[in-house]
C-alpha cells in the first residue's frame, strides 16, 4: 500500500533547542544550580503537563514552589526559556514540499503554551494539514489513541503513513501500533530515510 500521510514531530525535529543551554540559562536568571533545574525538568512533571493535568503556568509555579523562590519570577520565566528555541527553516521548507504530495500532521506532547508558539514565534504556517497537541487531546505519544486520532484526522490508515521522531520510545511504541517510522537522529539523515522509505513503499 503507497503512503499517503507523514506525521511529524516537533521538538528535537522541527523545533531545534539545547536542553544543558536551557537549562542553565533558567538557573542563571533564577539564582539556582543547574542540577536543581535539570531534576524538575525530568521528573514526571514533563508528562502531566503534557497530558493536560496542569498548564504550563502552573509547571512554571510548581517549580518556583519546588525551588522556595516567590510566583513574582513568573512573569519572567516564558521569555528567557524560550529564548533559544527556534524552528529549522530548511526542515520546514522541506516538509512543505512534500506536502504538496502527501498529507502532513505536526503530532507533539506539549503543553497548552504550544499553540500561541505556533502562532507567534514558531510560525509553521503552510506546513502541516493537521496540528494534533498532547495538552489539547489529553493522551501523550506513544499512546495507540493519538496515532489512532492522527490517522483519523488525515484519512490515513496505520499502512499509509510514517511517523519522524527523535524519541526512540515513540518510534518503537509507533512501530508496534503499525506505523512505518523514521528515527530522528539529524536532518540529513532523516530525509535520507524518509526518502528511501517513501521510494521503496511507494513501489509495492
Amino acid at each position: 500500500m503507497s503512503i499517503k500521510a507523514l506525521i511529524w514531530d516537533l521538538e528535537g525535529v522541527l523545533l531545534i533547542s539545547d536542553e544543558r543551554k536551557i537549562e542553565a540559562t533558567v538557573a542563571k536568571n533564577l539564582g539556582v544550580t543547574e542540577e536543581a533545574i535539570g531534576n524538575f525538568f525530568h521528573s514526571d512533571f514533563n508528562n502531566r503537563v503534557d497530558l493536560g493535568e496542569f498548564t504550563q503556568e502552573e509547571f512554571w509555579i510548581r517549580l518556583l514552589d519546588h525551588l522556595g523562590l516567590p510566583h513574582d519570577r513568573l512573569n519572567h520565566i516564558n521569555d528567557f526559556f524560550y529564548r533559544d528555541f527556534y524552528i529549522d527553516q530548511d526542515l520546514l521548507k522541506k516538509v512543505k514540499d512534500l506536502r504538496k504530495n502527501y498529507k502532513t500532521a505536526l503530532l507533539s506532547n506539549y503543553s497548552d503554551i504550544l499553540r500561541r508558539m505556533l502562532e507567534t514565534r514558531w510560525r509553521v504556517d503552510g506546513a502541516f494539514d493537521e496540528i494534533i497537541i498532547s495538552w489539547e487531546e489529553k493522551i501523550i505519544k506513544p499512546d495507540p489513541r493519538i496515532f489512532d486520532l492522527t490517522l483519523n484526522r488525515l484519512g490515513a490508515t496505520k499502512d499509509e503513513a510514517i511517523l519522524i521522531d527523535d524519541r526512540i520510545v515513540n518510534i518503537e511504541g509507533a512501530q508496534k501500533y503499525g506505523l512505518s517510522t523514521v528515527y530522528f537522529k539529524s536532518k540529513d539523515q532523516a530525509l535520507a530515510d524518509l526518502h528511501l522509505l517513501l521510494d521503496n513503499q511507494n513501489k509495492q
